[in-house]
């Protein structure tokens, strides 16, 4: 039997018990979360240019017709 004939497993491979996992999903999405912020917070934070805002309004106007 050849490495191709070996049936793959169809799911990521778990280890540990299911409740180990959930606090290591957990645990990864306080620190994506939090990694997020510190990144994007003050981008977000930034008024949006006028040219921006007015082909929004443009292209909203002109879905509407």
């Amino acid at each position: 039997m050849g490495k191709s004939d070996k049936k793959r497993a169809t799911g990521p491979a778990k280890s540990g018990t299911d409740q180990e996992g959930k606090e290591v999903d957990q645990a990864f999405d306080v620190w994506l979360k939090r990694g997020l912020h510190q990144l994007y917070d003050t981008v977000a934070q930034e008024p949006i240019p006028e040219d921006l805002l007015r082909l929004i309004e443009g292209d909203r106007d002109a879905s509407k017709k």
